[in-house]
């Protein structure tokens, strides 16, 4: 049996056995996990970052090319509840897509394999996955034990987490005001600390020079290469695509010391909502100008009540089309992507949003603000699930801090 390292974590209020703020975790013998049928090798490609640094449409971009390339690519998203607008917008490539819900990859690592295996039997062989965005710790606690257990049949990448810069500047270079409390930026901080490559995403927003002078930033505190792209526009994303094939072994950047009561906290600042809603009406609906304000009133709200948006989503989905709305902080303007032909009958909305406020006070303004834009649209909205809540503690199973065990 092999012998890592498996981390206790308590819910009880009290800390963790620290020595100098750090918590240590204890070697014990970890329990064979299931297997995985493969037929052919296949790449593993484990994308992190905060919420709001484009994991997704990264993603998207990345299957695309892969695809024109020749691959038969897959996906699988990630979140603490069900209904992912993520799972959404990556379903309409026409690729398989399994979601694991409920917690991080790190903590429903069966659930990972459950839901690898789904996609594997659709003869991929490239698995493309992303976890939460309010995650860390992957390597020690998913690409290590996968490494370990399923090497021989999975390739697995370096490690990329993709960055944004308003929140590097914010999080990490103190360059701007932090909105969030320091144990969210803990977290921030952590998951560019074990990534193995660094991509500064979007910066076709950013000002001329402002891209490399991030970049150096980042290479000077990480002492590693960050690649900067546009998820959005391709730029970089050849680059970095190249890098990811290229046979380098990921996992070299673990971390061999995390406190799991300062990232708990972190990631419970945060409310969760997710919900889905049926949209109806006796009129015609326009679904674009429904998303636009729908996310516009979410956004308002939010600053009316002082609460930082770390992330919001939208998707309307209606007779085969999709358009999709986000915003990633209180004070930015939304983003819209995709179209719907024409005004529809009926329409299908989720809705995710990460925001620092009360869960049960964001499910009221989130409830109150889909009303408001069905009742300007004249159509009846049916609100057929709807979660908010704070993450729990995280309790890894299998903590592995090197690949070495």
């Amino acid at each position: 049996m092999p012998e890592s390292v498996l981390q206790p974590n308590p819910l009880d209020g009290s800390r963790s056995t620290r020595a100098n703020d750090t918590f240590h975790p204890v070697l014990v013998n970890f329990p064979q996990p299931r297997p995985l049928h493969l037929s052919h090798p296949v790449t593993f490609v484990l994308v992190g970052g905060f919420l709001g640094s484009g994991k997704t449409t990264a993603l998207a971009a990345l299957g695309r090319s892969l695809t024109k390339a020749g691959h038969r690519v897959g996906f699988i998203t990630n979140d603490q509840a069900p209904n992912l607008v993520d799972t959404a917008s990556l379903q309409i490539l026409d690729a398989p897509v399994a979601e694991v819900a409920g917690g991080c990859f790190c903590c429903r690592f069966e659930d990972l394999l459950d839901a690898a295996q789904s996609v594997l039997n659709q003869d991929v062989d490239v698995l493309l996955c992303e976890p939460v965005g309010s995650c860390t710790d992957m390597v020690a606690t998913v690409i290590a034990p996968l490494q370990q257990f399923y090497g021989e049949s999975l390739r697995l990448a370096p490690f990329t987490v993709l960055v944004d810069a308003h929140r590097l500047r914010q999080s990490a270079l103190d360059e701007l005001p932090q909105l969030f409390p320091d144990e969210v930026s803990y977290i921030f901080r952590k998951q560019l600390e074990e990534a193995d490559l660094v991509c500064l995403n979007k910066i076709d927003m950013l000002p001329e020079g402002e891209a490399e002078r991030l970049q150096q930033a980042l290479v000077e505190w990480l002492g590693r290469p960050a690649l900067g792209i546009s998820a959005l526009h391709g730029d970089g994303m050849a680059e970095w695509q190249r890098l990811l094939f290229a046979g380098s072994a990921p996992g070299s950047h673990a971390l061999r010391e995390i406190d799991y009561d300062t990232y708990a906290l972190g990631e419970a600042e945060l409310g969760w909502l997710n919900g889905t809603v049926r949209l109806s009406g006796p009129t015609a609906i326009d679904g674009a100008h429904f998303v636009e304000i729908l996310i516009l009133a979410i956004r308002d709200a939010c600053r009316a009540a002082g609460a930082e948006i770390a992330h919001v989503k939208l998707s309307l989905t209606a007779g085969g089309e999709t358009i999709r709305a986000n915003v990633t902080r209180s004070s930015e303007d939304p983003r819209l992507e995709g179209s719907l032909s024409n005004p529809v009958s009926a329409a299908d909305l989720v809705i995710n949003a990460r925001v620092r406020m009360d869960p049960e006070f964001l499910r009221e303004m989130v409830t109150d603000a889909v009303a408001c834009a069905s009742t300007e649209q004249g159509a009846d909205a049916e609100i057929t699930s709807i979660q908010s809540f704070r993450p729990g503690y995280p309790h890894p199973p299998y903590r592995i801090p090197s690949l070495g065990g």
